[in-house]
């Protein structure tokens, strides 16, 4: 089983929010492969389905982003999966609007939700997709930033960033995390 797990912030007020690209991938991934994400467990919602001849689990964490550690750790233990058998999506201002990093672990980069996950997991090397969302102008601070909406002309972007984040976790798991990224990074 392959466990698909998205940073993002509950509640309507986030939905549009630049720090949510990871729950905005995870429910394309619910449409293209009809999962629904209609469990609660492990502080998430939750979906099983297939990629190909795949079984994966959706999880969008309803902890906040920067709690996201304590859900992803409870499905590691619950679902007894490897941490190459997890995929970590988020945002990234460090990368352009709209481009994808495939990963194989790294550090947390300043970004909270990334650092409660290595906490929590007691280690850097878990597989992930980050997506970028751009940095702020100077006069605006990061965490707002992140928490900001997206332009219009920037949802465009971010729209197919999302549909290429879709293909990249498709190509993760059907060929493999070098072949990720050799083709999107």
């Amino acid at each position: 089983m392959r466990v698909i797990f998205g940073l993002g912030n509950p509640g309507k007020e986030y939905e549009e929010t630049r720090h949510n690209v990871g729950f905005r991938v995870i429910d394309r991934l619910s449409q293209e492969y009809k999962v629904k994400l209609d469990s609660y467990l492990c502080q998430s919602w939750m979906g099983e389905g297939k990629i190909g001849k795949e079984k994966i689990l959706l999880a969008k964490p309803l902890t906040f982003v920067n709690l996201a550690g304590s859900s992803l750790s409870q499905i590691k233990q619950k679902y007894a999966v490897k941490l190459e058998d997890i995929i970590l999506i988020s945002d990234d201002a460090d990368l352009d609007l709209g481009k994808l990093r495939v990963a194989r672990g790294g550090g947390d980069g300043g970004h909270k939700g990334l650092r409660s996950i290595i906490e929590s997991l007691k280690t850097e090397e878990i597989p992930r997709l980050k997506i970028g969302i751009g940095r702020p102008d100077k006069e605006l601070d990061l965490e707002e930033y992140v928490l900001g909406r997206f332009s219009s002309k920037e949802k465009e972007i971010i729209e197919e960033a999302v549909d290429k984040a879709t293909e990249a976790i498709e190509t993760m798991i059907k060929q493999g995390i070098d072949e990720a990224m050799r083709e999107y990074n």
